[in-house]
């Protein structure tokens, strides 16, 4: 496979049944992942925001400006990398807004919300698609939502972030079949989770943790390229 940069070639069928099956969910919004294909390294995150729905683009919010500094320190560019996430659509919630004047009415505030199982298992078959088509050296989830689409739900992001995972992945054992069970992959891959770029903004404790998990992530990635 000759180096390409955009989105996996998902086919339309897939596509349309992730969507089909996702309709009633309170979802707004597609998009695919994109970057390096092949590439050595995928990120696989959680789900677009407002932001990345209205640009086209995964990763251009508030979290984007601290995945960009992810890539800094680790010598990349999102030229040499493949993006992706769990959900393709965003997650979203509505709240009504009392306003104090008798003169305004009530106004809808629209916010991001974390995806639920069945959201996640909706959008499966694209990420299983898009895996195998990128064929990443190593994956990195970034939160507990990437972490266990991949994984399973027995490990969560604070006990395994910062380190090397040698493990079969999950994913869906027939996409046509919306009840379809995920079944694991009969090779292992590398996987090293991170913290979701969006835990620094509500946390900043985590900074230095996470810079010494890129630091890591670093060595391997460099130790990768040296055998």
């Amino acid at each position: 496979m000759s180096k390409q940069f955009g989105s996996a070639p998902v086919s339309e069928a897939i596509i349309e049944a992730c969507l089909r099956r996702s309709e009633n969910y309170d979802l707004e919004g597609f998009l695919l992942g994109q970057g390096a294909m092949p590439a050595q390294i995928m990120f696989v995150g959680e789900a677009p925001g407002a932001t990345e729905i209205v640009e086209g683009r995964p990763f251009t919010g508030q979290a984007g400006k601290v995945l960009e500094h992810y890539l800094e320190q680790l010598g990349l560019t999102r030229q040499d990398i493949y993006i992706s996430s769990a959900v393709r659509s965003r997650p979203f919630k509505d709240k009504i807004i009392q306003t104090k004047s008798t003169d305004s009415a009530p106004r809808m505030s629209r916010s991001n919300r974390t995806p639920t199982k069945k959201e996640i298992r909706a959008h499966a078959p694209i990420l299983d698609f898009e895996i195998q088509y990128v064929q990443p050296q190593v994956i990195v989830p970034m939160g507990n939502i990437g972490l266990q689409r991949l994984i399973g739900n027995q490990s969560t992001i604070s006990n395994v972030h910062g380190k090397e995972i040698q493990s079969p992945i999950q994913h869906v054992e027939d996409w046509q079949d919306p009840d379809s069970p995920y079944q694991f992959s009969k090779k292992d891959y590398r996987i090293f989770p991170l913290y979701h770029p969006a835990a620094i903004i509500y946390k900043r404790s985590l900074e230095s943790v996470i810079e010494q998990d890129l630091k890591a992530l670093k060595d391997v990635l460099q130790a990768k390229n040296n055998s």
